[in-house]
Protein backbone atom coordinates (compact mmCIF):
# COMPACT_ATOMS: atom_id res chain seq x y z
CA UNK A 1 0.00 0.00 0.00
CA UNK A 2 1.53 3.36 -0.82
CA UNK A 3 1.99 5.74 1.77
CA UNK A 4 -0.15 8.93 0.31
CA UNK A 5 -2.89 6.12 0.36
CA UNK A 6 -2.60 5.46 4.01
CA UNK A 7 -2.42 8.95 4.67
CA UNK A 8 -5.78 9.42 2.68
CA UNK A 9 -7.29 6.48 4.73
CA UNK A 10 -6.18 8.03 8.04
CA UNK A 11 -7.77 11.39 6.88
CA UNK A 12 -10.77 9.81 6.14
CA UNK A 13 -11.31 7.73 9.34
CA UNK A 14 -10.87 10.94 11.21
CA UNK A 15 -13.79 12.18 9.41
CA UNK A 16 -15.48 9.20 9.58
CA UNK A 17 -15.25 9.48 13.38
CA UNK A 18 -15.78 13.08 14.21
CA UNK A 19 -18.78 13.96 11.28
CA UNK A 20 -20.73 10.32 12.24
CA UNK A 21 -20.15 10.72 15.84
CA UNK A 22 -21.77 14.12 15.49
CA UNK A 23 -24.79 12.88 13.61
CA UNK A 24 -24.89 9.51 15.36
CA UNK A 25 -25.20 12.05 18.95
CA UNK A 26 -27.81 15.07 16.85
CA UNK A 27 -30.07 12.35 15.36
CA UNK A 28 -29.87 9.29 17.97
CA UNK A 29 -28.31 9.63 21.15
CA UNK A 30 -29.16 13.01 22.41
CA UNK A 31 -32.76 12.92 21.33
CA UNK A 32 -33.23 9.60 23.37
CA UNK A 33 -31.45 11.73 26.27
CA UNK A 34 -33.68 14.18 26.82
CA UNK A 35 -36.63 11.48 26.57
CA UNK A 36 -35.44 9.88 29.44
CA UNK A 37 -35.80 10.91 32.62
CA UNK A 38 -33.77 11.96 35.84
CA UNK A 39 -30.43 12.53 36.85
CA UNK A 40 -28.87 9.47 35.42
CA UNK A 41 -29.93 10.61 31.92
CA UNK A 42 -28.09 13.44 32.53
CA UNK A 43 -25.29 12.10 33.90
CA UNK A 44 -24.80 9.39 31.29
CA UNK A 45 -25.17 12.27 28.16
CA UNK A 46 -21.72 14.24 30.26
CA UNK A 47 -20.09 11.11 30.38
CA UNK A 48 -21.19 10.53 26.35
CA UNK A 49 -20.07 13.57 25.76
CA UNK A 50 -16.97 13.44 27.60
CA UNK A 51 -15.52 10.66 25.66
CA UNK A 52 -17.19 11.70 22.21
CA UNK A 53 -14.96 14.99 22.96
CA UNK A 54 -11.77 12.95 23.68
CA UNK A 55 -11.55 11.13 20.59
CA UNK A 56 -12.96 13.80 18.66
CA UNK A 57 -9.88 15.39 19.83
CA UNK A 58 -7.49 12.89 18.61
CA UNK A 59 -9.46 12.79 15.46
CA UNK A 60 -9.08 16.44 14.65
CA UNK A 61 -5.37 16.23 15.27
CA UNK A 62 -5.02 12.72 12.95
CA UNK A 63 -7.19 15.05 10.48
CA UNK A 64 -5.12 18.20 10.51
CA UNK A 65 -1.85 16.09 9.95
CA UNK A 66 -3.12 14.30 7.58
CA UNK A 67 -4.87 17.04 6.01
CA UNK A 68 -1.34 19.48 6.34
CA UNK A 69 0.85 16.83 4.45
CA UNK A 70 -1.59 16.02 1.73
CA UNK A 71 -2.11 19.69 0.95
CA UNK A 72 1.55 20.05 0.71
CA UNK A 73 2.43 16.97 -1.19
CA UNK A 74 -0.19 17.43 -3.70
CA UNK A 75 0.68 21.06 -3.67
CA UNK A 76 -2.38 22.54 -2.81
CA UNK A 77 -1.80 25.55 -0.32
CA UNK A 78 -3.02 27.98 -2.65
CA UNK A 79 -6.12 26.58 -3.95
CA UNK A 80 -9.21 28.92 -3.37
CA UNK A 81 -11.54 25.40 -2.40
CA UNK A 82 -8.70 24.60 0.38
CA UNK A 83 -9.00 27.92 1.78
CA UNK A 84 -12.69 27.62 2.00
CA UNK A 85 -12.50 24.30 3.89
CA UNK A 86 -9.82 25.62 6.13
CA UNK A 87 -12.42 28.53 7.09
CA UNK A 88 -15.19 26.41 7.42
CA UNK A 89 -12.80 24.02 9.58
CA UNK A 90 -12.05 26.96 11.77
CA UNK A 91 -16.06 27.54 12.08
CA UNK A 92 -16.48 24.66 13.19
CA UNK A 93 -13.98 24.51 15.92
CA UNK A 94 -15.68 28.04 17.22
CA UNK A 95 -18.72 26.33 17.03
CA UNK A 96 -17.81 23.37 19.14
CA UNK A 97 -15.71 25.42 21.60
CA UNK A 98 -19.25 26.84 22.13
CA UNK A 99 -20.72 24.04 22.52
CA UNK A 100 -18.63 22.98 24.57
CA UNK A 101 -19.16 25.88 26.81
CA UNK A 102 -23.41 26.45 26.40
CA UNK A 103 -23.56 22.28 26.13
CA UNK A 104 -27.64 22.73 26.40
CA UNK A 105 -27.61 24.84 22.85
CA UNK A 106 -29.05 22.76 20.23
CA UNK A 107 -28.42 25.30 17.69
CA UNK A 108 -24.72 25.04 18.15
CA UNK A 109 -24.18 21.51 18.30
CA UNK A 110 -26.42 21.15 15.27
CA UNK A 111 -24.78 24.44 13.65
CA UNK A 112 -21.68 22.24 13.89
CA UNK A 113 -22.74 19.41 12.48
CA UNK A 114 -23.84 21.35 9.17
CA UNK A 115 -20.54 23.20 9.09
CA UNK A 116 -18.62 19.97 8.98
CA UNK A 117 -20.82 18.41 6.31
CA UNK A 118 -19.24 21.49 4.42
CA UNK A 119 -16.07 20.96 5.35
CA UNK A 120 -16.66 17.00 3.85
CA UNK A 121 -18.03 18.62 0.83
CA UNK A 122 -15.43 21.04 0.48
CA UNK A 123 -13.11 17.88 0.86
CA UNK A 124 -14.54 16.12 -2.23
CA UNK A 125 -14.70 18.88 -4.25
CA UNK A 126 -10.71 19.84 -3.90
CA UNK A 127 -10.27 16.12 -4.22
CA UNK A 128 -12.67 15.41 -7.56
CA UNK A 129 -13.01 18.97 -9.16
Amino acid sequence: MQTWTVIRFLHLAGIIFFVGGQLMLAVAVAPAMRRADGAGAEEAMRAIARRFGMGSAVALALIIATGAAMASHYDLWDDATLHAKLAVLVLVFALTGLHVVLPYRRALSLAALVASFVVVYLGLKLTYG
